[in-house]
């Protein structure tokens, strides 16, 4: 029997008889099913329910599976889907994987193979459910998608929760991959907005010509090639929130016509005459220094003290090593398992080799280290990262503080290199590109012990 009997599994398969089957195996286990025979169907059921789990056919009579997968994925991102087809080729059951199936079934199907990758579907999204929600005692917030015990990011939870329920504007700062589009998210999902639109804008990716007409809209050629009326992103926003990443990269005259904007709440699209009224949540996010970037002018003041009514600076991941074990288990339970059954699982072993890394692409980088050793994992599901792939031994430049001396640097990289390879010289000295001999004199100058039984 199933551990959840209240579980609604959504059944998407345009063949009667498989659907009939399935629906028998599932309810004899006390699941809620619900059946779709198209994508049409399906997409009417998730506008009113959120399942637990889908089982998706492929091959639809009104649509591609695929392309539903991805429509399911943005309709309800944490609901893990299992994709069922005939085809067994393994290009499929990548695309399916990589599109973000949970689990990948060729028909015809073995009902204990069903029933154990539902299961274990139900086991992550219960998991999932159980870290969005989760309330410590000494007053921590859930925030859903943004994980941490550690002390800093317990406080970014909190001052998310204390913005969400005004609707002032919120600067995010924070180094690449720390998640600034994760808490811009968690601030429109838990305040009054959250039924209205999240526009997100990545300011680096557009030309100031580009910039402008996707901010404003622009009317029917208002230039060459504007062969319809566009509807830009302030007023797609509007009742809702904006979301403008890598803010900093904007130009000073954009910086002028967004500041006008939000001073004003009123705006032209390009070409037009009629002016527009909107009211939106602005969100800015950035990973560098804006009050340098003010001192230097190449950022107008006036607009970070606009944008800058409440403030949220997110911990770069080697500030809050402790958090890596609680992120990895995280997103490891939210992968499909293995063509063995097995799930997979990090040793105790990997946590020392993965604090030991600088990190500097932050939580994407973990996730990037862990696909990558999802790849190379074995039959057992139990994923090795001593040796994969080479961290960079020197400590993280800065540019907040003063540079360290060379020979700061190569003692960092000696004690990083020893540390890494658990005091087993040769590795260590092959890492550094250096003879065993040479290294013992560097620990001599340096005044580093040798390793015991060396």
């Amino acid at each position: 029997m199933s551990d959840s009997p209240q579980e609604n599994v959504l059944i998407v398969e345009d063949d009667a008889i498989v659907r009939t089957i399935l629906e028998r195996w599932l309810t004899s286990e006390n699941y809620r099913v619900i059946c779709c025979d198209s994508a049409a169907m399906c997409l009417d059921r998730l506008a009113q329910l959120l399942p637990s789990v889908i089982c998706l056919d492929l091959t639809l009579p009104d649509g591609d599976g695929l392309t539903l997968l991805a429509q399911v994925r943005r309709i309800h991102p944490k609901t893990p889907v299992i994709v069922l087809t005939a085809d067994a080729s393994a290009q499929t059951a990548v695309r399916a994987l990589q599109a973000g199936a949970f689990d990948y079934l060729t028909k015809p199907m073995e009902r204990v193979r069903l029933l154990t990758s539902l299961r274990n579907a139900i086991l992550t999204h219960q998991l999932t459910r159980q870290v969005s929600r989760r309330s410590v005692n000494g007053g921590d917030f859930a925030v859903p998608g943004l994980l941490g015990e550690s002390a800093a990011m317990r406080a970014v939870r909190e001052q998310i929760h204390q913005v969400s329920a005004s609707r002032v504007d919120v600067l995010i700062e924070g180094e690449t991959g720390t998640g600034k589009e994760v808490v811009a998210k968690a601030i429109h999902a838990l305040g009054a907005t959250r039924g209205a639109p999240f526009v997100a804008v990545n300011c680096a990716a557009l030309t100031d010509t580009l910039l402008e007409s996707e901010l404003f809209g622009h009317e029917r050629n208002a230039f060459t090639g504007a062969h319809r009326q566009h509807t830009g992103r302030f007023e797609q926003a509007d009742g809702g929130t904006l979301f403008l990443d890598e803010v900093a990269e904007l130009s000073l005259s954009a910086q002028a016509k967004l500041l006008r904007v939000l001073q004003e709440r009123r705006f032209y699209r390009v070409g037009g005459e009629q002016e527009i009224g909107t009211e939106f949540r602005l969100i800015a996010a950035t990973n560098r220094s804006l009050p340098r970037l003010v001192q230097e002018g190449r950022f107008r003041e006036d607009l970070l003290f606009r944008i800058a009514v409440f403030e949220i600076s997110l911990p770069p991941l080697r500030a809050r090593l402790d958090d890596i074990l609680l992120l990895a288990n995280a997103f490891l339970a939210g992968q499909p398992p293995l063509p063995s059954g097995a799930r997979l699982t990090l040793p105790a072993t990997a946590l020392p080799a993965l604090r030991l890394r600088p990190w500097l692409g932050n939580v994407r980088e973990l996730q990037n280290v862990l696909k990558r050793a999802i790849v190379l994992a074995g039959p057992t599901g139990v994923l090795s990262v001593q040796r994969q792939p080479s961290a960079p031994l020197l400590p993280v430049a800065n540019a907040e503080r003063p540079p360290q001396t060379l020979a700061e640097l190569e003692k960092a990289a000696i004690l990083a290199a020893l540390a890494f390879y658990e005091n087993d010289l040769l590795a260590a000295s092959r890492a550094l590109g250096i003879g065993r001999s040479t290294l013992y004199r560097k620990l001599a100058a340096y005044g580093i012990p040798l390793p015991r039984g060396t």
